[in-house]
């Protein structure tokens, strides 16, 4: 979610070896109508199949559908009384995560303004996902001025011995982790980098952990996720990709596809800038239930809107994911 870059990050993505590379890219699938959203969670309800997507800004909006290409109903939102957290940004909400435990909803959201490292991770819960039913916690995890991380773009994943860990961070040192108690509303420990880009100034955010077969792949964003000017764009290649490892444990380490660790500028390429896709990222994937298949779920900014290239058009991407080769490869849905 930071907008403080420089031309420094271009020079940290070719060391993620994008100077290179000449990918294609399946196009999203198209959408009824228009689905403004940033940092999608997606989650598709047990009960009666119902997708839920949920959203940074707008007290952590809700849409909602009844197939994944809409059409889209925004119905309200996670918090709309404002977090409890006393922190500026408690009446924005930044990157709901939402996944299904202990008979509950859980959605772990963040607190805080452009720039700053004084953030919260706070953390509601819901019996059915539906607007009006969302308890706030409050505070989860937090961080200062002067910390190694940030914590904002909260994502829960269960590892290996069925334990709570929750992945975070945004620039600084970029990507950790923390254990949390078994009540998922505090944390164990101390937080541990699982990912870093040794180029200033570090443009790695949103991190999304996930289980496929024997391996946890950890995704995250790099590089300019917003604030675009049409007619001065930063160089290709500087503005927001996805990229990911994999380990056999939940805490890594992570690797790439050439065995680099992800915490020394590591990161297979997932999915960057084609066609009508820009700057794509706020990544996380769900499996939906009615095609079997894991969906691969992102914000994109749009070269064709009203606005080319204003992330006030941020739209919902969605591909299908071909795990065959042991890495994640986008296909269309």
């Amino acid at each position: 979610m930071t907008i403080a870059i420089s031309f420094s990050v271009f020079l940290g993505l070719l060391a993620l070896g994008l100077g290179t590379i000449a990918a294609s890219f399946p196009d999203p699938l198209p959408l009824q109508g228009s689905v403004l959203i940033h940092d999608p969670s997606l989650v598709q309800r047990a009960s009666d199949g119902k997708y839920f997507l949920f959203t940074t800004h707008n007290k952590a909006g809700i849409l909602t559908a009844t197939n994944l290409a809409g059409p889209w109903t925004s119905v309200g939102s996670i918090l709309p009384a404002d977090s409890s957290i006393n922190l500026p940004g408690r009446d924005d909400i930044w990157a709901p995560d939402v996944s299904f435990h202990n008979g509950q909803y859980y959605a772990y959201y963040a607190v805080s303004t452009f720039g700053s490292q004084n953030s919260a991770i706070g953390l509601a819960t819901s019996p059915s996902m539906d607007p009006g039913t969302w308890t706030d916690h409050g505070q989860v995890f937090a961080s200062s001025s002067g910390a190694a991380y940030n914590a904002i773009d909260p994502n829960l994943v269960i590892d290996e011995h069925g334990s709570p860990v929750l992945t975070f961070g945004s620039f600084w040192s970029d990507i950790f982790q923390v254990n949390l108690a078994s009540n998922l509303q505090s944390v164990s420990g101390s937080p541990t980098q699982v990912s870093f880009n040794s180029t200033s100034p570090q443009p790695e955010e949103g991190a999304f952990v996930w289980k496929h077969g024997n391996f946890y792949y950890l995704f995250f964003s790099s590089g300019l996720c917003c604030g675009f000017d049409a007619n001065n764009l930063p160089p290709a290649g500087n503005e927001y990709k996805v990229f990911v490892g994999r380990s056999s444990s939940a805490h890594g380490p992570f690797v790439d596809k050439n065995g680099k660790d992800l915490r020394n500028t590591g990161g297979t390429l997932v999915l960057a800038s084609h066609g009508n896709v820009y700057a794509p990222g706020g990544q996380s994937i769900f499996t939906d239930s009615k095609s079997g298949k894991d969906v691969f779920v992102y914000h994109y900014v749009p070269v064709n809107s009203p606005q080319p290239y204003s992330d006030a058009y941020s739209t919902l991407g969605l591909n299908a994911i071909d795990w065959s080769s042991g890495w994640p490869v986008l296909t269309n849905l």
